[in-house]
């Protein structure tokens, strides 16, 4: 259990570091996509290259696109799934995308119906586990000063 809490602690703590050196990113995006309606804005993701999945590198199951946004012409890039680009529905010249007002440089695909993805679906899950292990390392180290409290009292005295 021990063992544990220290992972855990680590991991937060490393997760925490990463996050305040990409100014917290990751973090804005969960929360934003918790009340999208305020907080993602429509765009359109003008391409200018696109670059197909590779059978030897680790770019197997999605497209990469590579343009500007329309509103502000920031330089951008955004991965598609392989099944949404094979299914035809999709404009790869003009991709709909969401914009993130609290995250200026991050875009997300919108889908045909502008359905917003929830934030604890599969496809946020890089956006979610990192607020978990944030949140994991105060109930971690409670944990862990817990136990060594108890092992520093059960020591017999010499």
């Amino acid at each position: 259990m021990k063992t544990i809490c220290l992972i855990l602690i680590f991991l937060g703590l490393s997760i925490i570091g990463i996050e305040a050196i990409n100014d917290f990113s990751k973090t804005k995006i969960f929360y934003a996509s918790l009340n999208p309606e305020k907080n993602y804005s429509k765009d359109i993701l003008a391409v200018n290259e696109k670059i197909p999945p590779s059978n030897s590198g680790s770019n197997k199951t999605s497209w990469v696109f590579y343009g500007y946004c329309k509103s502000d012409k920031l330089k951008s890039g955004i991965a598609i799934p392989i099944n949404i680009i094979e299914s035809g529905s999709l404009n790869t010249s003009q991709i709909p995308i969401w914009r993130i007002k609290a995250v200026k440089d991050k875009i997300l695909y919108r889908r045909e119906n502008n359905i917003i993805n929830n934030p604890f679906s599969y496809e946020m899950r890089q956006y979610w586990v990192t607020p978990l292990f944030m949140i994991v390392i105060l109930p971690a180290l409670f944990c862990y000063l817990k136990i060594k409290r108890r092992e520093n009292t059960r020591k017999p005295s010499l």
